[in-house]
Formats: C-alpha cells, sequence, structure tokens
C-alpha cells in the first residue's frame, strides 16, 4: 500500500507533470470523439443505419454485455505484453472498426459492430488504467487519476457542444462525418499514448499467485461489486433526470440541459481536489461511504420534486443532482484507490480488468435499474434506490478491512 503524501500536488502542477501531461493530451483528444459520438449515436443507428429506437437499445445492450467480458482477457495480454503497446493497439483497432458504422445499413450488420467496437472500448479503458498504474508512482495515481478524469469531462463536453452542428445538419451524411471525426480521434489518442513510458511487462505473470489471480481474490471481487452498485448512480444522470423531470415534475424541459452542465462542471471543478488524501484503503472506504450516503439523500430529493411547482420543483431537482454528483466524485475517488491499493502489484491489467467489468456491469444495468424502481413506482422506488446506496455505502467499511487483512500476496511496507 502507499502512504498519503503529506502535500498532493496542484492542478497546475499535475498539468505540468511530463507523463500525466501525455496521459491527459490523449484523453482529451479520445473523450472530445467520445462526445461527439455520444451525442449523435442514436440519430446515427436510426437515421443513416436504419434501426428502431427499440433495435438500436438491444444492440447496445448486447454490447454492453461484451464490454463487460472485455475487462479481463485484455488485462491479462496487458499483464503478459505490457500496457502501452496493448491500449495503442486496442484503441487503433477501435478507430478502424468504428469507421464501419459509415457504411452499415441494417440492424443484422450493425449488432457486430457495436459489439466489436463496445469490447475493444471497455477494453482499452481498463488497460488505461492499468497504464496509470504502471506509468505513475504510487503517489501520483490517484491524483493523476483525478486529473485525467477532469480532462475527461472537459473532452466530452467540448465534443457534445462541437455535435451541435450535426445535430443542425441533421443528414444522414453528417452524423457519418462524425463517425470519421471520431475515428481519427482514436488515431490521435493512440499516437500520443506512445510517448508514454512503457513499464515492465509482466511475463513470468503466470507464476506464483498472478497471472488471472484476481479472479479468486474474493475479497477484491466483493469490492468490485460494491463500487459497481454504487456506479448504477450513472443511470440516474442518463436516463432518471431526463425522464424524471419531463414526465413526473413540473419542472421546466430545459432543466434536463441544465442538470448536464452542472454535473460536467462540479465534476471538472471538484474531481482533483476531493481527491486529495484518498489514497488509503480506509480513507477510501470513508470515501465510499460518504459517496453512497450523497447518493441516497440525492434519491429522497429526486423523489420530492414530483408534486411542487415548478420553481420548487426545478430548485429540488437541481439540489437532487448537486448532492448526487459530490458522491459521484467521492465514490470515483474511493473506488479508484481501491482497485489499485487492492490489487497485486504484478498483474495491475487483470486486476483493473476485473474492476472495469463492475464498472461496465454497473453502467450497463443503472438504465434498468433506474426505470424498473423509481421511474416505475415514484417516491416508493427512489426510496428503494437510495436504500441500495444506503445499503452498499455501510457494507463498504468491513468489506475493506476484510480485504485489507486478507490479501493473497505480499503488500509492499508503508514508504517502501
Amino acid at each position: 500500500m502507499t502512504t498519503t503524501s503529506s502535500r498532493s500536488p496542484s492542478v497546475a502542477g499535475l498539468a505540468r507533470h511530463p507523463v500525466i501531461r501525455v496521459l491527459s493530451a490523449a484523453m482529451l483528444v479520445n473523450t472530445l470523439g467520445n462526445g461527439l459520438f455520444m451525442t449523435t449515436s442514436a440519430l446515427l443507428f436510426t437515421r443513416a443505419v436504419g434501426m428502431s429506437p427499440s433495435q438500436v437499445g438491444v444492440a447496445l445492450a448486447l454490447g454492453g454485455v461484451f464490454g463487460i467480458a472485455a475487462g479481463v482477457p485484455m488485462g491479462r495480454v496487458a499483464d503478459r505484453f505490457g500496457a502501452r503497446p496493448t491500449v495503442v493497439a486496442l484503441l487503433g483497432a477501435e478507430g478502424v472498426l468504428i469507421l464501419g458504422y459509415t457504411q452499415v445499413r441494417s440492424f443484422w450488420a450493425a449488432v457486430p459492430l457495436i459489439c466489436g467496437v463496445t469490447f475493444l472500448d471497455r477494453g482499452a479503458s481498463a488497460v488505461r488504467n492499468a497504464l496509470v498504474a504502471h506509468a505513475l508512482p504510487a503517489g501520483l495515481r490517484m491524483p493523476g487519476r483525478a486529473f485525467l478524469r477532469m480532462m475527461t469531462n472537459t473532452g466530452v463536453g467540448v465534443g457534445a457542444a462541437l455535435a451541435s452542428v450535426a445535430l443542425v445538419v441533421d443528414t444522414p451524411a453528417a452524423y457519418r462525418t462524425v463517425v470519421v471525426l471520431d475515428a481519427v480521434t482514436f488515431a490521435g489518442a493512440a499516437l500520443l499514448l506512445t510517448r508514454v513510458p512503457a513499464g515492465r511487462a509482466v511475463r513470468d505473470a503466470a507464476s506464483g499467485r498472478a497471472g488471472f489471480g484476481a479472479l479468486t481474490d474474493v475479497p477484491y471481487l466483493v469490492i468490485t461489486v460494491l463500487g459497481g452498485v454504487l456506479v448504477l448512480q450513472q443511470g440516474i444522470l442518463e436516463v432518471g433526470v431526463p425522464l424524471w423531470v419531463t414526465r413526473d415534475t413540473h419542472a421546466p424541459r430545459l432543466l434536463v440541459s441544465a442538470c448536464l452542465v452542472l454535473n460536467t462542471a462540479m465534476v471538472i471543478a471538484l474531481q482533483v481536489r476531493m481527491s486529495r488524501g484518498v489514497e488509503d484503503p480506509r480513507v477510501a472506504a470513508r470515501a465510499c461511504l460518504r459517496a453512497g450516503t450523497l447518493m441516497a439523500v440525492g434519491c429522497l430529493l429526486f423523489g420530492l420534486a414530483k408534486g411542487p411547482d415548478p420553481w420548487t420543483a426545478s430548485l429540488l431537482v437541481l439540489a437532487a443532482l448537486a448532492v448526487q454528483t459530490v458522491g459521484e466524485v467521492l465514490c470515483a475517488a474511493g473506488t479508484w484507490a481501491l482497485s489499485y491499493e487492492l490489487a497485486d502489484e504484478r498483474a495491475h491489467g487483470v486486476y483493473q480488468g476485473v474492476f472495469n467489468s463492475g464498472f461496465a456491469a454497473g453502467v450497463l444495468l443503472g438504465p434498468l435499474v433506474v426505470t424498473q424502481t423509481a421511474l416505475r413506482h415514484g417516491m416508493a422506488g427512489w426510496v428503494v434506490f437510495g436504500a441500495v446506496f444506503l445499503v452498499t455505502a455501510v457494507a463498504f467499511l468491513p468489506a475493506v478491512r476484510w480485504a485489507a487483512a486478507h490479501r493473497p500476496f505480499a503488500v509492499p511496507e508503508p514508504g517502501r
């Protein structure tokens, strides 16, 4: 495990760090393309490919399953051959595969393409996290991840804004142009990452307790599941807020956009600051406890927004969104720390792959859970959803104590 430094680096200091600077540049380029694509993908699939909305939902769900399966095998490849060449290859391959969206014209042609792209995307995400572990000293992993998340939100926000041009033009050709631009950002990110120190590939990882050991590390798997439950909160922002605001409250529709802007701005402003000092597993567990508690409070505030006048409903929704965003930031900080500090240093690829699969599962199931609880049952559903967050938050404390006390491998003493 690592010790918390007495003085965490500032945002400016992180931006000047040579490795973090390259990683953040690659992340900014890649997520700018993601923002472009995410904003227009539904229209691409319906207007240019010719899929129905229900077919789009089925295809994305199948892709999500492939994404869950990607982390461990791609992480193992990274452990054997190095995280840098693996993530560069995955990003390059994803960029090429994404270009296929400009050629498909049917549901059956799009499904395997979506599954392949999602597999590569989630695999690249897991390996990128392992690259952070290999390329940065232990004391900079948490601040580095926080800075990268800040850049991620910046890139997605800028990309989403630029996508408005395609939305205004609103032609299949415009949406296919966005696909090409997205593919270019993957190539650019891959080229930038070649400048990151390669680190050492763990070619003997199959010996001893490394290799696929994360799959039998039960305490780590429990932490992964708990983290995945908190990630269900993403479904509230993506699906719950738009539908709840427009269907069940008297708040104006424009509030949906305001919520997205507020969430992005708060993550950019708070992620680095609130990630300081969270490196120790015990501190990380308390951060997750606070995160889940805030998410539960946010659920209650969302539920209370049904019924009041437009101004009161708007204030309750914005308050709920702000509270949940602070929880989201704390959750990210706490789970990052646990994913690194409780992992085997010889097999960060597989360990990050396992953790990333839990994250992917939470993202996939989030919309389903929020629709079947809050959106179907109103206040009662919000209470149930909040209770899930609260119970999960409390469970982090004993789970982390158990995990820290029962590592299946030697953990370096603090300061070594």
